[in-house]
């Protein structure tokens, strides 16, 4: 869990790094593309048993929904939104798969989740309006471009639902040729992507730099070879709530990084928003982890 924190909460300034010089989903999909082709062909020549059509069908299915639908979203917008509030929406994502618990439970007319946990995610969710609405009660700190805000909570709601899918999707027993299927299908859908929204039209190679290069490979290897390997590993091995436990420190480190390196402020809007949604998080968690009182 200390790798994903780390590497994904220093993800934001590495995408930001990599957005200087490349287009988002163009960027994410070169990223996803080499990391899952390494990581297949790492297990196939170890000895993992090649998979079918149903697994294949499942890895694509996820890997968009989660890599394209999700990641390359959440990346396209921050395009005009400050790192450390793309990481704070996106560390929502806990309260977003609790939401999709109560949906699922009432439509199965199954147990969900207690009262506790139902005022945790109407309180985070207060804080997403706060931290992104077009009202700022304090006075301070620039607006949010409307467009990236929306483009972040839809790609957390993605991902979410991406996530929770997974647990039930058909994969092969080695959990890292299944993460590499995932990023393959993802990357092949995020360069399809790129390609329909013309991203090919406004890429410029003389902005390519050190800087950049530097952003991009460190996303390969640190964001999605290793990152993303251990969270699908997660996924399939342990509970969604302890899977969920990432969202407490990330956007933490993003918010630290991004104005340490980046020059992002830090306002009163900002830190009243990060209590609320993080006090959220772990008040959805532990209220589901331990068996909250039921309504």
């Amino acid at each position: 869990m200390a790798g994903i924190i780390i590497l994904w909460g220093s993800a934001y300034l590495g995408n930001n790094f990599a957005l200087r010089a490349f287009p988002p989903f163009f960027m994410m999909g070169i990223r996803n593309l080499t990391a899952g082709l390494a990581l297949y062909i790492f297990q196939r020549t170890r000895g993992a048993k090649p998979p079918n059509g149903k697994m294949w069908f499942s890895a694509f299915y996820v890997g968009i929904l989660m890599l394209c639908g999700g990641s390359g979203v959440i990346t396209w917008a921050q395009l005009t939104v400050p790192s450390g509030i793309a990481a704070l929406v996106v560390g929502s994502v806990p309260l977003w798969m609790a939401l999709l618990g109560i949906m699922v439970s009432r439509k199965t007319k199954t147990t969900g989740p207690g009262w506790i946990a139902i005022a945790g995610i109407v309180f985070g969710f207060l804080g997403i309006v706060l931290l992104i609405g077009p009202m700022n009660i304090f006075g301070s700190g620039e607006m949010v471009n409307p467009a990236g805000g929306a483009a972040l909570i839809i790609g957390s709601v993605l991902w979410s639902f991406a996530s929770l899918k997974s647990r039930t999707a058909v994969f092969p027993e080695s959990r890292l040729l299944g993460a590499g299927m995932q990023m393959i299908g993802g990357g092949m859908g995020l360069l399809l992507t790129g390609f329909l929204i013309g991203e090919h039209r406004v890429f410029s190679p003389e902005r390519i730099s050190a800087l950049p290069i530097i952003g991009l490979v460190y996303l390969t290897v640190g964001g999605s070879v290793i990152a993303f390997s251990i969270y699908t590993w997660l996924l399939w091995s342990a509970p969604t709530t302890l899977v969920s436990t990432y969202a407490y420190v990330t956007p933490i480190v993003a918010v630290i990084l991004g104005a340490l390196i980046l020059h992002e402020p830090i306002t009163l809007r900002l830190i009243v928003a990060t209590i609320m949604i993080l006090t959220a998080v772990v008040v959805v968690t532990l209220s589901s982890r331990t068996g909250a009182p039921k309504q």
